[in-house]
This record gives C-alpha cells, structure tokens and sequence, in this order.
C-alpha cells in the first residue's frame, strides 16, 4: 500500500525535487500549496518511484486524488497504486483537476475506463506578466483609471517588497481584514475566511523557507494592502493571496500592478488561481482578460461499470 501522510515541512525537499524541472502551469503544482491548504483539503502526499501522489477529502466524492506528478511516471502503475488505495475504501477512483493533456493520457491509456466532467470552478486564471504590468490598450482602460485615481487620491503611497523585517505587519494587517470580512458572513464563509487567514499566516511564518514573494502597499506608512506568491517554474509564477483595505480605492488594482511591475516582468505568465465558482471572483478575473484559461477535469473510473 502507498504510505500517504499529512505533507510537512520535512517533505518539502523530495517534492521540490519531483516538481524540478517541470513545466506545470498549474496553481497546485507547488509544495507550499500542498502544505498551506493541507487543513482545507485532508491533503496527504505519497511518493511512487519518481512520481508525486496526492490524495485529498471532498464532502460530495468522498476521497479523491490529483493527477499523477513528476517529469517521469507511468501513468499505468500510478493508476493501478490509486484504484488500489481507493478500493481499499470501498471507493471508486477519481480524480481532480486533471488538465486536458492529462485526460487524453488517461483515455489513451485506459480507453473508455474514465468519465470526464469539467470542473468550471477549478479552471486557473493564467496571464501574461506583460499585460499586468503595463495594461495595455483599450481594455484595460478602466484599469489604468483605477491606478491613476489611487495616485491622485494618495500621493503619498509607496510600494515595498515583502521580507522577513515586515512579515509580522502583514499578519496584523491580513488579521484585521479577516475581522472585517467575516462581519455578517455565514457559518460555512467564515469558516472559509479563517482557514484562508491560517494559510496567509503560515506563508508569512515560513516566508524565506516556502520561498514566498510579495509586495505591499503603503499610504502615508499605513499599510493598506498586499500580495503574496510563489514561483512554479522559471517560466510561471503563482498569486497565492491578495488582501486589500476597501475603504482605498483602487488599492487591489494597485497592488496588482505595482507587485508585477516591481517583481515579477522575469515571468512569462502569472498564475491568479481558480474562482471557487464564485460569481463575484470570476468577475474579477475575467476582467484582467486571461491569456490562458486552465481547464480542468474530474475524470472518475468506470471501469468496475462496465
């Protein structure tokens, strides 16, 4: 049986290692993610040969595992290990977030054994760092306005990098906006925001370690908002969390900009994760206008049904 355990920091050196050297576009494809979202979703990791295994918990599906990871797999062998586990269970196999790459990997491999349903949710926000950085053309004009508003209304605004000297402040500061956030929320949002609020605070602990970047806001030496990420690979960088005061306008669109203009023109595309199905986030998404819109797949095994 595969040895499956909750990630800690201790992993985080073998799964670097199955994660260098890929080309992975997704906002999962990290240790950092694995570990800070572990509480979120029972996350436990396995190692098969060369291949990164992951298995999480969903209320509808029961247990569920990610596409097999690493530069070397067969996709044979992983998929035999992860039907045993399931069936072990008592539980079919599925699997979450499978790119469409990796579901033709699957049909090849097991014709007509998988279903395959989108997961709209799940689909990652992936742009190019140029267009976040100068925002460009016609589209983008309501952006630049934001921008200019935000200069005009605050000059005396600074942005800084995120290091380990400011960390605490950006916890305090992400802590008040919690407090604010969950104001009037229901039980289960709240609930959402506190383990969000944990997964911040953990990056900022383990800042150096996790090899998180970010930026900040400033406005006369307040700090009014945030960002914090980390690389996937030389070519993409992921935005893991962006907090902002509201009572500033323009401060999300801010810091934004100001973080992929200050840090991060070395990459060819940032990764601002999923939308959860939310239809205010999407909003938001969609008004950057993605370059790539990651699609994913669960694909669950029929093949006991057939």
């Amino acid at each position: 049986m595969l040895d499956f355990h909750e990630p800690t920091l201790e992993d985080k050196l073998w799964i670097d290692g199955i994660f260098e050297g890929t080309q992975y576009f997704g906002c999962f494809c990290t240790f950092a993610t694995l570990w800070l979202w572990k509480g979120r979703y029972s996350t436990e990791v396995a190692r098969l040969g060369d291949c990164l295994l992951i298995r999480g918990l969903n209320e509808e599906d029961g247990t569920y595992f990610m596409y097999p990871m690493g530069k070397k797999y067969d996709i044979k062998m992983a998929v035999a290990a992860l039907r045993e586990d399931a069936a072990s269970r008592g539980e079919r196999l599925m699997i979450y977030c499978a790119e469409k790459w990796q579901c033709d990997e699957l049909r090849a491999a097991f014709p007509g054994e998988f279903a395959f349903e989108e997961q709209r949710g799940d689909f990652d926000y992936i742009y190019r760092s140029e267009h976040l950085v100068h925002l460009a053309g016609k589209k983008f004009h309501a952006k630049r306005n934001h921008i200019s508003k935000f200069m005009r209304s605050y000059p005396d605004w600074r942005y800084e990098d995120i290091t380990p000297g400011n960390t605490g402040e950006c916890m305090e500061f992400a802590s008040r906006q919690l407090e604010k956030a969950i104001a009037g929320q229901d039980q289960d949002e709240a609930v959402e925001l506190c383990m969000e609020n944990t997964a911040i605070a953990n990056a900022l602990r383990y800042f150096e370690y996790l090899g998180m970047m970010g930026g900040l806001l400033r406005v006369g030496g307040r700090m009014v908002a945030f960002t914090l990420g980390e690389p996937v690979n030389d070519r993409v960088f992921v935005t893991h969390f962006e907090k902002a005061d509201t009572g500033f306008d323009g401060a999300y669109t801010m810091i934004n900009n100001q973080f992929a203009m200050n840090r991060l023109s070395g990459y060819e595309f940032i990764n601002r994760e999923e939308d959860m199905g939310k239809e205010g986030l999407r909003k938001a998404k969609l008004s950057y206008y993605p370059d790539i819109l990651l699609e994913k797949f669960s694909a669950e095994d029929i093949s006991s049904l057939l």
